[in-house]
């Protein structure tokens, strides 16, 4: 059994795999921290992994934490992927492939490898992200903004007379109070991106993208968009297994 971990800014979604197939599929919250005691309360009751294979974009200090706690735990050492130019028939876009976050090129690595046809991938997490792949696996670009809670925290923080606590509601209604006005906002502002974005894709493409959607706001916010999108929060997760058998 292999442990799989897609490690973000504020979450751990993880994954048990035998035989290519994952089981006790989890997702929980963390700070850095507070990291080890998430660890400990969320795996540390699961069978010994053969191997830990970690996808991390919450920066070094995290990775130390949780290397120090897997090898205290099961004396395992973690394998880490790196983003690279080409997978198969997928060419990544960037220049410099090192500035690309892993959770990004895994997604869409386990995306071509299913579908081999022009793809729409949205994260939906701290951040939002978006990537578009052309019919012949070749990554266009994409983009990067705040996520709906950054947003909404970064408009409280900053607006000296707004001080009021945002509840996560998926609406794209007009609102009457200038809490519901901030968490509309947000999403309209999210989902505005995102229909955008597969609009002027499909319009180029002159078909319409595979659309996937996934991380811990997309269930919220794919209700809301005018663009059919499948949800797969396993994604990340199914990028980095497919990579560490392409490279073991």
């Amino acid at each position: 059994m292999k442990l799989l971990l897609d490690i973000g800014n504020s979450t751990v979604h993880w994954a048990m795999a035998q035989n290519n197939q994952f089981a006790n599929v989890g997702t929980f919250a963390y700070k850095k921290n507070n990291l080890q005691n998430r660890l400990q309360k969320n795996l540390s009751s699961l069978q010994k992994p053969s191997h830990v294979l970690v996808a991390n974009v919450g920066g070094h200090d995290v990775l130390d934490c949780l290397d120090d706690w897997v090898k205290k735990t099961w004396q395992r050492p973690l394998w880490q992927p790196c983003v690279s130019a080409n997978f198969n028939a997928l060419k990544n876009s960037y220049d410099d492939t090192q500035q690309m976050g892993i959770d990004r090129w895994l997604a869409m690595i386990a995306a071509w490898e299913k579908h081999q046809s022009a793809l729409c991938l949205v994260g939906c997490g701290t951040a939002l992200t978006i990537d578009v792949v052309d019919a012949e696996g070749k990554h266009l670009g994409g983009y990067i903004a705040p996520g709906i809670e950054l947003m909404q925290q970064a408009l409280i923080n900053k607006a000296e007379h707004i001080n009021v606590a945002v509840d996560k509601k998926s609406s794209l209604q007009y609102a009457q109070n200038t809490q519901a006005a901030i968490n509309n906002g947000a999403f309209l502002a999210t989902v505005a991106m995102i229909d955008r974005v597969v609009s002027d894709f499909s319009n180029a493409l002159n078909s319409h993208p595979e659309c996937i959607i996934s991380g811990g706001m997309a269930t919220l916010i794919n209700p809301l968009l005018q663009t059919k999108f499948a949800y797969e929060p396993d994604l990340v997760l199914s990028g980095l297994l497919i990579l560490y058998r392409a490279t073991t």
